[in-house]
């Protein structure tokens, strides 16, 4: 962080200076408190649009990352989407319940959506097959789509890991 130093002489313009001076950089920390939370809030969308959209998903992947403002000092990178739980924290019992934090969110493997991830033999739908849906192409459900769910991709999760790492080397760019 820049580093200040205000030499005082105690006369009462050198306290006006000073005083000035000390106003002058809380307004400096101010500016760039909020240069800092846009520069992590918009390296946070990148990552997490990137994530998001290089998932493992079978369907439609319609999640999109924005940055909300939640009042003073405070933003948010938010993901939207109907496909959104589902591909952080994964869906059908064929795949690893691997996600640290899905008990605290209530996600457990099989028991949200439609509860269709416990059904071993996995389940069809009609739609965009996504990543690996395999379409079915005869029989009496040809042209839907059977998937065993999909892996936990844990986009947000691996965000705010990589914002954890990058959170120093931001914060020295910015606070120059």
């Amino acid at each position: 962080m820049k580093k200040r130093v205000i030499k005082v002489q105690l006369s009462e313009k050198g306290i006006d200076r000073a005083i000035k001076e000390l106003n002058d950089y809380k307004q400096w920390l101010i500016d760039k408190t909020k240069e800092f939370l846009k520069a992590l809030a918009d390296e946070g969308v990148q990552i997490a649009s990137a994530k998001f959209g290089q998932a493992v998903y079978d369907g439609t992947n319609d999640v999109t990352c924005s940055v909300e403002d939640r009042g003073e000092n405070k933003v948010a990178v938010m993901a939207v989407g109907g496909a959104t739980l589902f591909i952080e924290f994964g869906t059908g019992v064929k795949y690893p319940d691997n996600h640290p934090e899905a008990g605290e969110h209530g996600m457990v493997r099989g028991q949200y959506g439609y509860k269709l991830g416990r059904l071993e033999k996995g389940w069809r739908y009609t739609g965009d097959p996504g990543s690996h849906g395999e379409v079915i192409t005869e029989g009496k459900h040809a042209g839907e789509v059977h998937t065993y769910g999909n892996p936990a991709n844990m986009s947000m999760y691996l965000t705010v890991r990589e914002l954890e790492d990058k959170f120093a080397e931001i914060a020295r760019r910015v606070y120059v």
